[in-house]
Protein backbone atom coordinates (compact mmCIF):
# COMPACT_ATOMS: atom_id res chain seq x y z
CA UNK A 1 0.00 0.00 0.00
CA UNK A 2 1.70 3.35 -1.07
CA UNK A 3 0.63 6.63 1.15
CA UNK A 4 -1.15 8.93 -0.77
CA UNK A 5 0.14 12.12 -1.54
CA UNK A 6 -2.60 14.15 -1.43
CA UNK A 7 -2.74 13.74 2.21
CA UNK A 8 -4.57 16.80 3.97
CA UNK A 9 -4.71 16.98 7.99
CA UNK A 10 -8.34 17.10 9.15
CA UNK A 11 -7.41 19.94 11.46
CA UNK A 12 -6.07 22.18 8.16
CA UNK A 13 -8.64 20.70 6.30
CA UNK A 14 -11.53 21.82 8.55
CA UNK A 15 -10.24 25.08 9.14
CA UNK A 16 -10.05 25.83 5.64
CA UNK A 17 -13.61 24.86 5.40
CA UNK A 18 -14.35 27.04 8.32
CA UNK A 19 -12.35 30.38 6.28
CA UNK A 20 -14.29 29.91 3.31
CA UNK A 21 -17.92 29.73 4.39
CA UNK A 22 -17.60 32.41 6.57
CA UNK A 23 -16.01 34.33 3.51
CA UNK A 24 -17.91 33.53 1.17
CA UNK A 25 -21.26 32.33 2.27
CA UNK A 26 -22.15 34.35 5.54
CA UNK A 27 -20.52 37.20 5.17
CA UNK A 28 -22.98 37.50 2.00
CA UNK A 29 -25.77 36.48 4.00
CA UNK A 30 -25.03 38.87 6.66
CA UNK A 31 -24.31 42.14 4.03
CA UNK A 32 -27.33 44.46 4.33
CA UNK A 33 -29.30 41.93 5.86
CA UNK A 34 -31.09 44.82 7.60
CA UNK A 35 -32.80 45.57 4.36
CA UNK A 36 -34.21 42.13 4.59
CA UNK A 37 -36.93 43.06 7.60
CA UNK A 38 -40.63 42.52 6.04
CA UNK A 39 -39.34 40.16 2.96
CA UNK A 40 -41.99 37.62 2.13
CA UNK A 41 -41.33 34.51 3.70
CA UNK A 42 -40.48 32.14 0.80
CA UNK A 43 -37.45 34.79 0.23
CA UNK A 44 -36.29 34.39 3.92
CA UNK A 45 -36.91 30.46 3.66
CA UNK A 46 -34.22 30.65 0.53
CA UNK A 47 -31.39 32.49 2.83
CA UNK A 48 -32.21 29.89 5.46
CA UNK A 49 -31.35 26.81 3.23
CA UNK A 50 -28.13 28.39 2.24
CA UNK A 51 -27.62 29.33 6.18
CA UNK A 52 -28.53 26.03 7.18
CA UNK A 53 -26.28 24.42 4.40
CA UNK A 54 -22.99 26.53 5.64
CA UNK A 55 -24.03 25.32 9.02
CA UNK A 56 -23.55 21.56 7.86
CA UNK A 57 -20.21 22.44 6.10
CA UNK A 58 -18.71 23.80 8.91
CA UNK A 59 -19.65 20.77 11.05
CA UNK A 60 -19.08 17.89 8.85
CA UNK A 61 -22.39 16.78 9.26
CA UNK A 62 -24.59 15.36 6.37
CA UNK A 63 -27.24 16.53 4.48
CA UNK A 64 -30.05 14.41 6.38
CA UNK A 65 -29.38 16.07 9.74
CA UNK A 66 -31.36 18.64 11.47
CA UNK A 67 -29.92 22.27 11.09
CA UNK A 68 -31.44 23.65 14.04
CA UNK A 69 -28.86 21.60 16.47
CA UNK A 70 -25.71 22.97 14.60
CA UNK A 71 -27.02 26.63 14.35
CA UNK A 72 -27.18 26.76 18.32
CA UNK A 73 -24.02 24.56 18.53
CA UNK A 74 -22.46 27.38 16.03
CA UNK A 75 -23.86 30.28 18.03
CA UNK A 76 -26.01 31.18 14.90
CA UNK A 77 -29.05 32.83 14.40
CA UNK A 78 -31.63 32.21 11.80
CA UNK A 79 -31.95 34.42 9.20
CA UNK A 80 -35.02 36.23 10.52
CA UNK A 81 -33.35 37.07 13.94
CA UNK A 82 -30.04 37.77 12.05
CA UNK A 83 -31.99 40.77 10.42
CA UNK A 84 -33.60 41.71 13.65
CA UNK A 85 -29.89 41.61 15.22
CA UNK A 86 -28.63 43.62 12.37
CA UNK A 87 -31.45 46.34 12.25
CA UNK A 88 -31.27 46.63 16.52
CA UNK A 89 -27.45 46.93 15.92
CA UNK A 90 -27.82 50.16 13.45
CA UNK A 91 -30.24 51.49 15.88
CA UNK A 92 -28.29 51.47 18.33
CA UNK A 93 -25.16 53.28 16.70
CA UNK A 94 -27.99 55.41 15.36
CA UNK A 95 -28.87 56.14 18.91
CA UNK A 96 -24.92 56.72 19.94
CA UNK A 97 -24.07 58.97 16.66
CA UNK A 98 -22.47 56.19 15.26
CA UNK A 99 -24.04 56.05 11.75
CA UNK A 100 -23.66 58.65 8.83
CA UNK A 101 -26.16 61.50 9.65
CA UNK A 102 -29.50 60.37 7.69
CA UNK A 103 -29.63 57.57 10.05
CA UNK A 104 -29.24 59.74 12.98
CA UNK A 105 -31.94 61.66 12.32
CA UNK A 106 -34.21 58.70 11.58
CA UNK A 107 -33.90 58.19 15.34
CA UNK A 108 -36.33 60.09 17.09
CA UNK A 109 -36.76 59.42 21.00
CA UNK A 110 -40.02 58.75 22.89
CA UNK A 111 -41.35 62.21 24.32
CA UNK A 112 -44.21 62.15 25.44
CA UNK A 113 -46.62 64.85 25.97
CA UNK A 114 -47.39 64.65 29.45
CA UNK A 115 -45.57 63.33 32.22
CA UNK A 116 -45.47 58.85 32.24
CA UNK A 117 -43.53 56.34 34.23
CA UNK A 118 -42.27 55.22 30.73
CA UNK A 119 -40.44 58.37 29.86
CA UNK A 120 -37.62 57.30 31.45
CA UNK A 121 -37.22 53.55 28.98
CA UNK A 122 -35.07 54.84 26.27
CA UNK A 123 -38.00 54.23 23.84
CA UNK A 124 -37.83 55.57 20.17
CA UNK A 125 -40.92 57.31 18.79
CA UNK A 126 -42.69 54.49 15.99
CA UNK A 127 -43.83 56.89 13.28
CA UNK A 128 -47.42 56.08 11.60
CA UNK A 129 -47.59 54.36 8.34
CA UNK A 130 -50.22 53.42 6.03
CA UNK A 131 -48.42 50.72 3.81
CA UNK A 132 -46.78 47.61 4.13
CA UNK A 133 -44.16 49.09 2.13
CA UNK A 134 -44.02 52.37 5.11
CA UNK A 135 -43.84 49.65 7.75
CA UNK A 136 -40.61 47.74 6.70
CA UNK A 137 -38.65 51.13 6.31
CA UNK A 138 -35.81 51.72 9.33
CA UNK A 139 -37.71 54.35 11.06
CA UNK A 140 -40.63 52.19 12.19
CA UNK A 141 -38.97 48.81 12.07
CA UNK A 142 -36.53 49.90 14.09
CA UNK A 143 -37.96 51.78 16.31
CA UNK A 144 -41.06 49.15 16.74
CA UNK A 145 -37.99 46.29 17.13
CA UNK A 146 -36.83 48.41 19.95
CA UNK A 147 -39.53 49.20 21.84
CA UNK A 148 -40.05 45.71 22.18
CA UNK A 149 -36.68 45.18 23.87
CA UNK A 150 -36.36 44.65 27.75
CA UNK A 151 -34.64 48.14 29.32
CA UNK A 152 -31.92 46.21 30.60
CA UNK A 153 -30.43 45.69 27.08
CA UNK A 154 -31.50 49.17 25.73
CA UNK A 155 -29.41 50.70 28.19
CA UNK A 156 -26.51 48.61 27.62
CA UNK A 157 -22.81 51.08 28.17
CA UNK A 158 -21.55 50.17 24.78
CA UNK A 159 -21.85 48.49 21.77
CA UNK A 160 -19.98 45.09 22.68
CA UNK A 161 -21.64 44.50 25.86
CA UNK A 162 -25.29 45.77 23.77
CA UNK A 163 -24.59 42.81 21.51
CA UNK A 164 -23.94 40.36 23.85
CA UNK A 165 -27.19 41.09 25.15
CA UNK A 166 -29.16 41.19 22.09
CA UNK A 167 -28.07 37.70 21.21
CA UNK A 168 -28.65 36.30 24.58
CA UNK A 169 -31.94 37.89 24.19
CA UNK A 170 -32.92 36.52 20.85
CA UNK A 171 -31.40 32.98 21.03
CA UNK A 172 -34.26 31.91 23.22
CA UNK A 173 -36.87 33.17 20.71
CA UNK A 174 -35.19 31.37 18.14
CA UNK A 175 -34.67 28.09 19.11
Amino acid sequence: MTPSLFVVSDTIYDEDVKRVVNAIITSRLDYCNALLYGTSTVNIARLQRIHNTAARLITGSPRSDSATPLLRELHWLPIVCRVDFKLLVFTYKAMHNDTPVYLCELVCPYQPTRTLRSANNNMLEVKRTRTKAGDCSFAVAAASLWNNLPTVITTGDNLTSFKRLLKKHLSPIAY
